[in-house]
């Protein structure tokens, strides 16, 4: 209890962003913000940049920031109710982490294993960040301790419970339907029997309708406003290509980031540990296929810093391996020499993550937006159109597929919407629809590549209104002042 609170207040009080800069809380928080506006439904969420429309886009089931906008209706426009949810979802997770692994292993153990999840750098990394990774861990394992209730009772009840969880871990974040690969794989290694019968086909074919249903509306959102996280329709695609599966460096990258992001140094020992002696290797193995599986889907983003938070589930696993080999060590001689070694491991982990992550949170690589959205701010008005340039391209051609450019930064900070164009958008299509659709400001963050077409036209129909000292420049347009 001692090392949880002091955990709680650490990353409250040292490691919680003082602001959100960040692409991914962007968008959320200001998913939340509509959310908490009269009239709004969780199936529409909204964002700014769909230009002149709506904004309702198709993304993962918004539970996580409609839970945010019932605080916003009560604080206001703040940011502190998304981190303190996520730092609650945090340790309730770890909460039910300790109690499964106490069931199973001791409460020696359990302890171990929950700091090992606790040391997770993903885990470190979205406990206070507004993203809804943290509600879906919290699901994620508090569906995965009801399947090994029912696994070792039977009970359909516990069966039922594991379905919901299940599927709204899903929902939350598809990237939880690894929960729905462990399982099979627990139950072929330990309980094969239990596969002649119907509850957990009939469990699974629930929680992939529930996912699928969702996704069939989200996609219908997609072709309606043409707005999309890239979750199935439009946008980047999360699945590599032929050539990338037979691409041996890029399994390398995603392994280490899978040790570096989820499991850790001390999770990755420990993993390893059981997989050698084969001591309860069942349970973790059924684990490690789930995270495997789903670390190829997505080899995209697993195999680059970028996905960070595409490992965040693989800290439960490094909370099993971690509690057997402390239950191991206590059942031997070695305890008195395995057990103190594995805590002070554990703990200089758990301070590296800590300390990292507090400087991450100081990083200078967002500057040039910050300063562009704040000199946007300074001349806009909230509710303005504005077009914003990206720094991510249109498209990426080493995975050979659309890119999720559009960059919610300045929309957010400024309080403007409309639309985005990627860095390497040289067409002046969007510009000028903009423009005669009633945007009033043009924004570059950086300074972009030379086109000569789109640098005369900025000339006939804007004026330079703003500079930043990173080559950002802020355009009036003509025809929105007119």
């Amino acid at each position: 209890m001692v090392v949880v609170t002091l955990y709680a207040v650490l990353l409250w009080t040292f490691i919680r962003p003082t602001s959100i800069r960040e692409w991914r809380p962007a968008d959320t928080q200001t998913i939340a913000r509509h959310l908490a506006e009269p009239g709004s439904s969780i199936l529409y969420p909204r964002i700014d940049w769909g230009g002149d429309g709506p904004g309702y886009v198709e993304t993962e089931f918004q539970l996580y920031p409609w839970l945010v906008s019932r605080m916003l209706r009560i604080f206001g426009d703040v940011e502190w109710p998304g981190e303190l949810l996520c730092l609650l979802a945090t340790l309730a997770a770890a909460a039910v982490v300790y109690r499964g692994l106490a069931r199973a292993h001791g409460r020696l153990p359990a302890a171990f294993g929950t700091v090992a999840l606790l040391a997770s750098p993903a885990v470190i990394y979205t406990a206070t960040r507004v993203q809804p990774e943290a509600l879906c861990l919290l699901l994620y394992v508090s569906a995965w301790f009801s399947f090994l209730r029912y696994e070792s009772s039977s009970s359909w009840s516990w069966l039922t419970v594991y379905a919901l969880l299940g599927a709204s871990a899903m929902l939350v974040k598809p990237t939880a339907a690894q929960l729905g690969i462990s399982s099979f794989f627990l139950l072929v290694f330990r309980s094969p029997r239990r596969l002649r019968s119907p509850g957990p086909w009939i469990a699974w074919g629930c929680m992939l309708a529930a996912l699928v249903l969702y996704l069939m509306h989200g996609r219908s959102v997609y072709l309606e406003y043409g707005n999309t996280f890239g979750v199935l329709s439009g946008g980047d695609s999360k699945l590599p290509r032929l050539e990338h599966l037979l691409t041996p460096v890029l399994y390398v990258k995603a392994a280490v980031h899978a040790v570096r992001w989820g499991l850790g140094v001390a999770g990755a020992a420990a993993l390893a540990f059981v997989l050698v002696t084969r001591k309860n290797v069942e349970l973790v193995s059924a684990l490690l296929i789930g995270n495997v599986i789903w670390t190829l889907f997505a080899l995209r983003y697993t195999s680059q810093v970028a996905g960070n938070h595409y490992h965040l589930l693989g800290a439960l696993l490094a909370a099993h391996a971690v509690a057997l080999v402390v239950e191991t060590a206590a059942r031997s001689r070695s305890a008195t020499k395995v057990v103190p070694v594995l805590g002070a491991v554990l703990a200089a982990a758990l301070g590296l993550a800590l300390k990292e992550r507090h400087a991450d949170r100081r990083a200078t690589w967002d500057a040039p937006v910050i300063t562009a959205a704040g000199e946007l701010a300074r001349l806009a008005h909230p509710g303005d159109l504005v077009v914003v340039r990206s720094l991510e391209n249109r498209y990426d051609s080493y995975w050979r597929t659309p890119n999720n450019y559009q960059d919610p930064r300045v929309f957010y900070l400024s309080r403007t919407r409309g639309w985005a164009l990627g860095a390497d958008d040289d067409d002046l299509h969007t510009l000028e629809h903009a423009s005669q659709h009633g945007a009033r400001y043009y924004v570059e963050p950086v300074p972009r590549p030379s086109a000569r077409a789109l640098d005369e036209w900025l000339e006939a129909h804007g004026t330079l209104v703003a500079t930043t000292p990173f080559g950002g420049r802020l355009f009036a347009l003509h025809e929105a002042a007119d």
